[in-house]
């Protein structure tokens, strides 16, 4: 379930504990709603927010924040103090950069940051995990550091610019699933035969005309789509 649906608001008898305001039209965000300690959860999802409220960063013990359908641009670096933050909705705003410090978020388990202006990554980025959401963006090739994300278990980077992929994807051996729809991708590595834990992958729409050789020797694969590309002929590994 995406971040940017609706979230309940609920509080306790002394203070907020999951803040929601979805669509309120909201250009800036009243500190005092972000007062006290005990806020889990907020979301600002589909509001006019330009810039970001650092009062939010106060809140040590936030684990939810859906900032997505803004107009967001910079992202400050205090949001990297969030130590607890578990889920991360930047998707469908302005940004050009991520902070230095992102990846000193190691709980986060869920990053959105699709429909933004990124073409970098931060070098921190590494020490994230599990699901990465780089989708409709400005990256020209998968980043470097995302090959260090060996946690890493879904990686979506379709409605991008990239080319070329690494042989080194197949460091990500716990790497479950892998969109890259709608990129200009003309060459798939060999080595992503070695991927033994992929059961999803979605090249389609792209300029691929050969597929590696051992590719059909995934036996994990339970869904893979490479429609819309240039293909001359299935490898005899797919058994067809």
């Amino acid at each position: 379930m995406l971040l940017h649906q609706h979230l309940n608001e609920l509080y306790d008898d002394s203070e907020i504990i999951y803040l929601n305001q979805d669509s309120f039209k909201l250009s800036i965000i009243d500190e005092k709603m972000l007062s006290g300690g005990g806020l889990r959860t907020a979301s600002f999802y589909n509001n006019n927010i330009n810039v970001f409220p650092d009062v939010i960063c106060n809140h040590k013990n936030l684990q939810v924040l859906n900032m997505s359908c803004n107009k967001l641009k910079i992202i400050p670096e205090s949001i990297c103090k969030l130590y607890s933050l578990r889920m991360l909705d930047l998707g469908h705003n302005e940004i050009d950069n991520l902070p230095d410090g992102i990846g000193d978020l190691e709980s986060l388990q869920y990053l959105y940051i699709s429909d933004n202006n990124i073409s970098l990554i931060p070098e921190s980025f590494y020490k994230l995990r599990n699901i990465i959401y780089l989708t409709d963006n400005l990256l020209g090739k998968i980043p470097d550091v995302v090959f260090k994300v060996n946690s890493l278990v879904e990686l979506r980077l379709y409605n991008n610019k990239v080319i070329h992929i690494d042989e080194k994807i197949s460091h990500l051996s716990n790497l479950h699933e892998i969109h890259l729809m709608n990129n200009h991708i003309r060459l798939l590595p060999d080595e992503m035969s070695l991927m033994k834990s992929l059961t999803v992958m979605d090249v389609s729409n792209n300029f691929i005309s050969d597929i590696p050789l051992d590719f059909g020797n995934i036996t994990s694969l339970r869904e893979l789509n490479f429609r819309f590309n240039r293909l001359n002929e299935l490898p005899d590994s797919f058994g067809y």
